[in-house]
């Protein structure tokens, strides 16, 4: 098809393309041409399609229009060419033409003058009609000042979806505080949520859209927000992504402060109300609060999360926790190596020397069972730990208590104790408050030792007629020991013919020998043989582990100090 693309640009009263108009799509554009086909007038429906260019001959499609069918008669044709104002900045324009297929040389270049001249039309509700001062041109600054008393009085629109170029551009020089590109200010005196200075938003349903993406070279701020009232200097609000993101690779990804509110406040539905993170000693998060309220910092140096309450009172809380499921997590990561590293998931530590607090808890747990519903379990506190090798130990709890004097206890338990193992002590007693002066003293007495795991039973029982009796055992008793010993003390007088009859069997035994009607005071030992004992023995003597070899289970009691302890808190510089 042999086509000669003779366009003619009308420019008339009613074109409004230019800046001042202010919104997305300005007033067409009437466009006549001259096509030929063949070398003779065309006549018929054509489909056609235009290109709003920044170049005559290569460059950037600025914005492409839909095809459309366009009717020609003699070689004459009309049509509408709706381009967004946005991209009539002043620069040069072209506009390129392709007729059913085929691209029409050369592209015909539209002049300045005739869409910087007015704008005072606008077809969209949103956008402002009434533009006081639509397009001024001072000495060589460019200054669009529009002012709306119901519309949006600025909108810059990119529609080429294949391009980075943004919406609206601002720029400064200024090396001065407060010098900024862009400066969005709300000067309603108005209570409403919804006044921003400046909101960004995206309708990405992905991950990679931001709502306000801000980007520092330097070791500045990426983004800045500054309330001096009572309100939020950013708000940063997402169904299912990020509210506010803050990555840095060497200064701060999120800095928050305030003197009368919060520094930073988060919160989530379902994720993580605040997630920080940082690859250099720098904070991840920094806040702070002037009036006795929270400041925290974050750092990888030291800390993945710092809190501290500055109220005097100590009414306040540093960090709370509330989570459908875990409130607080802590965990310490496993890189690193050496005798000194050390490594703690959640370390608490409260009060001091100077404290005026009656009670004090480093770490406190509390767990508590539903009103209805049975076969469910609580725990307070749990620890667990796993060792690694035959080298290692592993506490599931340590408790220790330090200090000059006063009552200490490493572990107090109000209520039913049960160890599942081996339970070993340097020493024990039982301590009571004492029965003949309760309110004053304590009684305590020792524990019976024995190198074997032996179970003692006794009792007093009245011979008969006949000088002997039958003790009966508990029915457990043949099936829990064995190895028995027996104990026989004549009560009253002396039975120097007293002994065991027969020995146990059916769980009892017989005494004989002794005088009718006087008591004998009898005891019997066992040693354990049930399933836990023969599972867990007790080794009477062994070896120390090369690595506690010079230490001590109780150093105190040889004239050492803790410092000679096996068993006590942090790591030994060996």
């Amino acid at each position: 098809m042999d086509m000669l693309n003779r366009c003619v640009l009308a420019v008339a009263a009613g074109l409004a393309v230019g800046l001042g108009s202010m919104s997305a799509e300005g007033a067409p554009i009437t466009y006549q041409g001259v096509l030929e086909d063949g070398g003779s007038p065309a006549d018929g429906m054509y489909e056609m399609e235009f290109v709003l260019a920044d170049s005559a001959v290569f460059g950037v499609g600025l914005q492409f229009l839909p095809p459309m069918n366009v009717e020609v008669v003699d070689g004459l044709f009309e049509v509408e060419l709706n381009f967004d104002d946005v991209h009539f900045d002043g620069s040069d324009r072209w506009l390129a033409i392709e007729v059913e297929g085929e691209i029409l040389n050369p592209r015909t270049k539209i002049n300045y003058a005739p869409y910087a001249i007015r704008a005072s039309h606008a077809d969209h509700a949103d956008v402002a009609s009434d533009l006081e001062v639509p397009w001024v041109v001072v000495s060589d600054l460019d200054i669009v000042d529009a002012t709306s008393i119901r519309g949006v009085p600025l909108r810059g629109y990119m529609s080429n979806s294949f391009l980075t170029n943004p919406g609206v551009l601002g720029e400064t020089d200024s090396v001065e505080d407060g010098g900024a590109g862009v400066l969005g200010r709300a000067n309603s005196q108005a209570d409403s949520s919804d006044a921003a200075g400046v909101r960004g938003e995206t309708n990405s349903t992905g991950f990679s859209g931001y709502g306000v993406h801000g980007i520092h070279h330097g070791n500045g701020f990426a983004v800045y927000g500054e309330n001096m009232g009572v309100g939020s200097g950013v708000v940063g609000t997402t169904q299912g992504g990020l509210g506010v993101l803050g990555t840095t690779q060497d200064g701060t990804g999120v800095f928050g402060t305030s003197t009368n509110g919060l520094g930073v406040r988060a919160s989530s539905g379902t994720s993580s109300g605040m997630r920080t993170t940082t690859n250099s000693g720098t904070a991840a998060i920094e806040g702070s609060r002037g009036d006795s309220g929270t400041e925290f910092f974050g750092a990888s140096a030291d800390y993945g999360l710092e809190a501290y309450n500055t109220d005097v009172e100590g009414e306040g809380t540093a960090i709370y926790g509330e989570a459908g499921s875990i409130g607080v997590r802590g965990v310490a990561l496993p890189d690193g190596f050496g005798a000194g590293l050390l490594r703690v998931g959640v370390d608490g530590f409260a009060g001091g020397f100077s404290t005026g607090a009656n009670m004090i808890y480093g770490l406190r747990g509390f767990a508590q069972n539903p009103a209805s519903g049975g076969n469910r379990t609580a725990y307070g506190v749990y620890g667990g730990a796993q060792v690694g090798n035959s080298a290692n130990t592993s506490y599931g709890v340590f408790g220790e208590s330090v200090g000059p004097g006063g009552t200490q206890f490493a572990g107090f338990f109000q209520g039913d104790v049960h160890v599942a193992g081996t339970l070993s002590k340097s020493s024990g007693t039982f301590k009571i408050d004492h029965p003949m002066d309760p309110e004053n003293k304590y009684l305590s007495h020792s524990f019976v030792e024995s190198p074997e795991m032996m179970n003692v039973y006794s009792g007093v029982i009245t011979l008969d007629e006949h000088g002997g009796a039958v003790v009966e055992l508990p029915d457990y008793f043949d099936s829990l020991n064995k190895d028995f010993r027996y104990q026989l003390t004549a009560v009253g007088a002396a039975m120097p013919e007293l002994h065991v009859a027969s020995l146990i069997e059916g769980n009892s035994f017989a005494i004989g020998g002794g005088a009718a009607g006087m008591q004998v005071s009898w005891e019997v030992c066992g040693v354990r043989k049930d399933a836990s004992a023969l599972y867990r023995p007790i080794e009477v003597e062994t070896d120390k582990r090369v690595e506690d070899r010079g230490l001590y289970l109780d150093p105190e009691a040889f004239g050492f100090g803790r410092e000679r302890a096996i068993h006590r808190s942090g790591p030994r510089e060996d």
